[in-house]
């Protein structure tokens, strides 16, 4: 994977505690990952501060080959915007993969409930 990242008014100790923070947060994206080649994805990772809220803006962006997924998160701390963008982003990428498995779909679901109730139906009672 990929990571490129774009940092707008921040410090340079900001900087440096982003950039270490972001170290310790991407093998957990990582892991969700093993499907696709190691070169077929990229996040893209933008981070603001806002001097007159005195607040972060963290926005993860991940192109994957077969669908792109954003979350944008602010908070005052820039550590806390980067773990809830990082959770929204986590919980977008699992729902794209258990689709791509076919897991989610409702004609699946729907299906196994009705072999089940034939399984059922069809076994005598004595």
């Amino acid at each position: 994977m990929e990571i490129n990242i774009f940092q707008k008014s921040l410090a340079p100790k900001e900087e440096k505690v982003f950039n270490d923070y972001l170290e310790k947060k991407t093998p957990g994206i990582k892991a969700l990952l093993s499907k696709f080649a190691h070169d077929a994805v990229l996040l893209k990772v933008t981070v603001e501060k806002f001097e007159k809220h005195d607040a972060f803006e963290v926005e993860l962006c991940l192109m994957l080959p077969t669908k792109s997924l954003v979350a944008k998160e602010a908070s005052h701390q820039i550590t806390k915007a980067l773990d809830l963008s990082k959770d929204r982003l986590v919980a977008q990428l699992k729902k794209h993969m258990d689709s791509l498995r076919g897991e989610r779909s409702h004609k699946g679901i729907k299906q196994e409930i009705t072999s089940e109730v034939a399984i059922e139906m069809e076994i005598p009672q004595d």
